[in-house]
Formats: structure tokens, C-alpha cells, sequence
């Protein structure tokens, strides 16, 4: 709003009130006056959108300040429901139902049976973390600026204001808190953030507490976490089969294990059974003192070790909904959602579930959202796989970690499928036909399409969004807006999903073809054209790219993922720079549409097709540039 806006503003609020009194007249001088205020503000919108993104590249803050205050759109809390069918709107009040249920849920740990835990072989214990100034100011210059402060009311934006000077100091804190094992009070408390998931707003269970602790806090425990997971991977000590919050790891890489065995499977005319779990509040769950058992049996002892049982000890949280805050309640369990030692700790927690399944099953997870999975053969029976479950069970109860049965499913893929019913502490598994794997819709066929369907319609739901709230539609605004909040739904994960039916194609290209139809000063032009005059590509062009990128990164080692599980080298896997020009991929045989068109599959020509000096690249980036600005070779091919 500005002074002339305000001024014609307050005229047209002075023609309203003559247009009680007077006639006809007054009445279209209102009406003139507010059209003209109405073009005002929109003007003044375009002016302001316009200004944001133009001087973007030399202050970025503003123009993403403003596009989150334009897009987001936050779920209120409540109003809740009392035990008695009342409903609550008070924000303290809710705060205090809410609290109540995030402390119903915790763990009650009986220490007197703490299951034996297995020595882990490690070259080297980790007992402390070296802490220097200089590691300090690397947290402090890694924070977010917008992130929010913890009950100490201490933000980054004033720890990067102060780096030089507050650096030495935290460093001297730190390093004398770790030589001590103590934690400031501080510390161990937590402002919790209610956030709504999914189903009735009026239950309380229907939120999920995210922890707002000490920034610094935070910053020490991500010292410790870099040196705790270092001598993980130095000794080999996370799953292969985890995928969660591990480094080189990811979704992606999660459900292409996954589907690389399933794909196989049905092209060979097999079937399988795959069980997806559900833990309940697996992250409020974990037990601390058995998980400080599963710390120490990985090797992390001395001032690690203690630092963070004194870091888990007397925990406390309230809940804050609209500024106001419940009391103060006890935390008798679990890692904090929202911490940066959190996850990292379930990690470890979790870590020998896997124990528990047989060599001649999978099974694949990504935090606490495990998948199990059984190939039937003829020699096996499916009790093989009941057996399992079993196992299973019993795990979640000596851990302390159980299961929400009535939302663990069964999956029966492939043909002939015997369907077998599964129980799990002599309730029925539900089967399910669809399940939401790690963000990718997974049917039971493993066919793309009901994913494509998905993606295309949260997509056009974020762009009607953006349509609603941007007025100015120039190229350099709004293809910002879609690349940053449009696209990612488009792509996500996609090596794991990407279609090959002309209709499965059409429904996501259509999203970007509406996009690209709305940036003005292109109008009269094709689909095509408006892309190149944009800097764009195809959908269909990028998931080739990025099958070659995701080839890449496996057989080069930049994802901690073992290469043989998708890929055969020609010559039986003795293939050199010297007679084949790099890593070339041996063609396989394929059945049915589902496993050609499958990642392992599809990439063999279009990789194959590559340089030797692309395929040998030393960097992700380099490669990247490599394959989209080819010299001296044929562009390569999206499928095969």
C-alpha cells in the first residue's frame, strides 16, 4: 500500500457513504472509484513481484519471503475435542490436550529385562569429539536464517551476527560440557510444534510433535553426529538395507532396491508376498536406556557416550498453538522429532531388525518405514514368510517398539498370487493393492500409472495456488515459482517410477504445458517453442536425464549403493578403459513391458550410447554438464 493508494481508498470509502443519500450519479462515481482502487493495488502487486524478482539474483531473502507468505497455507490447530465430546478452541487449552496426548504415548521402560545386545566389531571406540572454534563457525555459517529458536529464545540470525565473537565461546562450552557429560537445563527442553497430518483436526492423535529446541544446542549435537556416523560407516556398522538419514542414501535409492527384485520377479512369472510396517509413534517410542545398550554395543563409549545419556535424562516439553503454552510435562522416552542427533539414534536403534528376516527375503527400509518381502517359489511355502512375521513381532516387543497392526498390509504381487492370509499376534494382516511407499504411490501390478495420476493432480493443486496468488506472470517470476514449488512433485524420485505409456506421459507433461501457457508474452507460440524460449525441457527429457544420472552416481560410487545389484558389466564384469572405453552395460532379456521399461533396464542403451570421456567423468556436476552439452558423440537416448 502506498500514500496514493490509501488516498483513493479513503475517497471511495467517502462515495459510499453519499451513496445512501444520493442518487444514480453518486452511485457510478462509486463504483468508477472503486474499479480504480482495485486497479491500483493490482498494479502496485505487479510493480511489487516485478521489483522482487528483478533484483533476486542480488538479494534472494525477500523474493522467497514474499512467495512463502503468498503460498503457504498453514493448518490451524483444532478446534480439538475433549474425552467428554466438547469441543476446545482455546489455544491454552488445546496446547494442554495436546501435551497431555504426545506424553500418553511414551515408553514406560522396564530396565530389569534389557535384551543382551551383540558386540559390534569396530577397529577403533569413539569416545569424544574434537571441538575447535573453527568447526563452530562452520555450524554457525550452515544455519538457516529463518529457522526458529528454541525455549532459550536464542535464533541464528543473532549467532551469525556475532560469529567472531561467539564462536570461541560456544567452542569453550561445548568442549567443557562434553568433558563433564553435562547438559545445560536448557538444552533438554523443548518447545513442541503440533503439526497436522492427516484425518479429523478435532483428534489430538492427528498431529505430529516437531521439537523446537536450542539452537545451540543443535549445533553441538550436529558435532557429535558427524564424528557417530563417520565411525559408523568406518566400521560398516548401518544396514545395507537402510536408506534413511544415512549419507549416499536416499528414497530413491530405497524403492529402486526394492523394485529392482519385484520388477525381476514378476517378469519371470514368479509372485511374492510384501509386508509394508507400521510402528506406532516409533520416533516418541525408542527406550533410552536400551538404545544407550545398542550405542555402546556399536562402539560408542566414554564422553560420547555419557554426553548424550545426560542429553536424553530428564527431558522436558510443552506445546505451544498460537504463542500460548502448555505446562511443562516430563519425557520419558524416545528420540525428539526436530533434533539433529534424533534420527541418527532411531537409526541406530532400529538397526538389527533385519536380523530377523531370512537370507532368502528383502528387506528395505528408510527410517522406521520398513517393507519385507518374500519371494514365492515352488520349493517355499508361505508359512516361511508367517514365520517371519513372527519374528518380527517379537523384536517389537523386546524392544519396546511395537507395531500399529491394523496399519501394516500385506501386498500380494504377481499372478497366481495365493493370496495366503497373515496374522501378527493372531490378528489378520489387512491386504492392501496400493501402498504409499516413501512418497511413490507402489500398486500391487507396479505400474507407474495411479502414481503419475497422483503426482499430476497434487501438482496442478500447487499451481492453482500460485495462479491465485501472483498476479505478474513474466518468464523470470513464475517459471521461478514453478520450477521451486511445481515441478519437484513431478519428479520426485522418479528413476523408481518413470512411465512409458503414452497416457502416463501426457498427464504429467500437461501440468508443465499449463505452467508454461500462463508465463506471458508467448502467446501464439507451441508447447515446444515456448520451452526453448523459457530454458526448459521436456518432462520426458529430464527423467532421461536423470535415469543417466542416477546410473552415474551408482556405478561411480557417489551413492553408497553396490552397483551389481542392477547393473552387468560386459566381459562378465571385466570390462576396462582399454577395450571398452570406460563402464559399459550388458543388455538383458526381458519378458514383459514392467521389467523393460524398468530403471536397470531402460538406462543400458542411453548409458552405452555415452563418450568414454562422459562415462569417466570425476563429479556428479561434471557428468551432468557432460550429457547436456555432448561433443564428439551421439546425444543419448531416454529409453531403450
Amino acid at each position: 500500500m502506498n500514500r496514493n493508494i490509501l488516498k483513493e481508498i479513503r475517497r471511495k470509502r467517502r462515495l459510499w457513504k453519499k451513496t445512501r443519500t444520493g442518487g444514480p450519479e453518486a452511485r457510478e462515481e462509486y463504483k468508477a472509484a472503486e474499479k480504480k482502487v482495485a486497479n491500483m493495488i493490482r498494479n502496485a502487486k505487479r510493480a511489487e513481484e516485478r521489483k522482487l524478482a528483478k533484483e533476486k539474483s542480488k538479494n534472494s531473502k525477500p523474493f522467497y519471503a514474499y512467495v512463502k507468505r503468498r503460498t503457504k497455507t498453514r493448518d490451524p490447530v483444532g478446534p480439538l475435542k475433549k474425552q467428554d465430546g466438547t469441543n476446545v478452541t482455546e489455544p491454552e487449552e488445546m496446547a494442554e490436550i495436546l501435551n497431555e496426548f504426545f506424553s500418553s504415548v511414551y515408553t514406560r521402560e522396564d530396565t530389569t529385562g534389557i535384551p543382551p545386545v551383540a558386540q559390534k566389531r569396530c577397529r577403533k571406540k569413539l569416545r569424544r569429539t574434537w571441538i575447535t572454534t573453527e568447526k563452530v563457525k562452520k555450524k554457525i555459517a550452515s544455519l538457516r536464517n529463518n529457522s526458529a529458536p528454541g525455549p532459550d529464545g536464542i535464533s541464528p540470525k543473532i549467532l551469525k551476527n556475532t560469529t567472531d565473537q561467539i564462536a570461541p565461546v560456544l567452542a569453550m562450552i561445548y568442549r567443557k560440557s562434553l568433558a563433564r557429560s553435562e547438559v545445560p537445563e536448557e538444552w533438554r527442553q523443548a518447545n513442541i510444534c503440533p503439526i497436522y497430518k492427516k484425518g479429523s483436526k478435532a483428534k489430538a492423535g492427528n498431529y505430529r510433535p516437531v521439537s523446537l529446541t536450542s539452537v545451540c544446542c543443535k549445533m553441538m549435537e550436529s558435532l557429535l553426529r558427524d564424528d557417530i556416523v563417520q565411525h559408523l560407516r568406518d566400521n560398516h556398522l548401518i544396514s545395507d538395507s537402510q536408506h534413511g538419514f544415512v549419507n549416499r542414501r536416499s528414497c530413491t535409492t530405497n524403492l529402486l532396491e526394492y523394485l529392482e527384485v519385484m520388477t525381476k520377479t514378476v517378469d519371470e512369472g514368479g509372485k511374492a508376498d510384501v509386508l509394508y510396517l507400521d510402528f506406532a509413534k516409533a520416533f516418541d517410542k525408542v527406550p533410552h536406556q536400551r538404545l544407550l545398550k545398542k550405542m555402546e554395543a556399536a562402539g560408542i563409549a566414554g564422553h560420547t557416550l555419557e554426553w548424550v545419556r545426560n542429553w536424553l535424562k530428564d527431558r522436558k516439553s510443552r506445546v505451544v498453538v498460537n504463542g500460548k503454552k502448555s505446562t511443562w510435562r516430563e519425557v520419558l522416552s524416545g528420540v525428539p522429532q526436530g533434533s539433529v542427533l534424533g534420527p541418527i539414534l532411531f537409526v541406530i536403534y532400529i538397526n538389527d531388525l533385519e536380523k530377523e528376516v531370512k537370507g532368502d527375503q528383502q528387506v528395505v527400509m528408510f527410517a522406521d518405514d520398513t517393507k519385507v518381502s518374500q519371494t514365492l517359489k515352488d520349493q517355499n511355502s508361505p508359512n516361511d514368510f508367517q514365520d517371519t512375521l513372527n519374528r518380527l513381532y517379537g523384536w517389537s516387543e523386546r524392544w519396546c517398539m511395537p507395531f500399529n497392526v491394523d496399519k501394516c498390509h500385506i501386498v500380494h504381487v504377481g499372478r497366481a498370487n495365493p493370496k495366503k492370509q497373515y496374522t501378527m499376534n493372531g490378528q489378520p494382516l489387512n491386504e492392501s493393492q496400493l501402498e504409499r511407499d516413501v512418497g511413490v504411490m507402489i500398486s500391487n501390478d507396479l505400474k507407474p500409472g495411479q502414481h503419475c495420476a497422483k503426482a499430476a493432480r497434487t501438482a496442478n493443486a500447487v499451481l492453482n495456488q500460485i495462479f491465485k496468488a501472483f498476479h505478474y506472470r513474466d518468464r523470470r517470476t513464475f517459471v521461478q515459482l514453478y520450477l521451486q514449488y511445481v515441478r519437484p512433485h513431478l519428479e520426485f524420485a522418479s528413476p523408481a517410477w518413470s512411465p512409458w505409456s503414452q497416457g502416463d506421459i501426457d498427464i504429467l507433461e500437461k501440468v508443465q504445458q499449463r505452467a508454461v501457457k500462463a508465463v506471458s508474452g508467448l502467446a501464439g507460440r507451441t508447447y515446444e517453442e515456448r520451452l526453448r524460449e523459457l530454458g526448459l525441457t521436456t518432462l520426458q527429457a529430464r527423467r532421461a536425464e536423470t535415469d543417466l544420472v542416477q546410473t552415474f552416481k551408482i556405478l561411480r560410487g557417489f551413492d553408497d549403493v553396490r552397483g551389481e545389484k542392477w547393473f552387468s558389466l560386459v566381459e562378465n564384469g571385466r570390462a576396462t578403459r582399454a577395450n571398452t572405453g570406460g563402464l559399459v552395460l550388458q543388455q538383458q532379456r526381458s519378458r514383459l513391458d514392467l521389467r523393460r521399461h524398468f530403471f536397470s533396464q531402460r538406462v543400458i542403451k542411453g548409458w552405452n550410447q555415452l563418450s568414454p570421456e562422459t562415462r569417466n567423468s570425476t563429479s556428479v556436476n561434471a557428468f551432468k554438464s557432460a550429457i547436456r552439452h555432448p561433443t564428439n558423440q551421439a546425444a543419448p537416448a531416454g529409453r531403450s
